[in-house]
């Protein structure tokens, strides 16, 4: 079933889990000028209109993942590497946005997936 158009200006396109807070998966996307978007899940198999969430956000990132809730806060977090193989950590804050990025790790730069 196709669901919408025009979805090729996005680089990235992220399963994040539930990150405003209503119990519903949502998604993140991130076009070619590193405009960072959510897409809030409607919990019918479809998606309201995307919100702006960052501009100029993980232009050095290769990978992005939602990794639900790693810092035990009961929000849904999201795990990023750079192309110097940092893992990031940005903490959600259960509304639907995310907070500065936390250095994790270092040394990933030679796998090729993150999941």
């Amino acid at each position: 079933m196709k669901l919408y158009d025009n979805w090729k200006g996005y680089k990235k396109i992220v399963g994040t889990g539930d990150l405003n807070g209503d119990g519903i998966g949502d998604l993140l996307a991130q076009d070619t000028s590193n405009t960072l978007y959510r897409y809030d899940g409607t919990g019918q198999g479809t998606f309201t209109a995307r919100a702006k969430l960052f501009t100029n956000w993980g232009g050095s990132y290769n990978a992005v993942v939602g990794v639900g809730d790693i810092t035990d806060d009961g929000k849904a977090d999201l795990i990023s590497r750079d192309t110097g193989g940092t893992l990031w950590r940005n903490s959600g804050d259960g509304k639907g946005s995310f907070g500065a990025r936390t250095k994790i790790a270092t040394g990933f730069s030679g796998y090729k997936f993150l999941s």
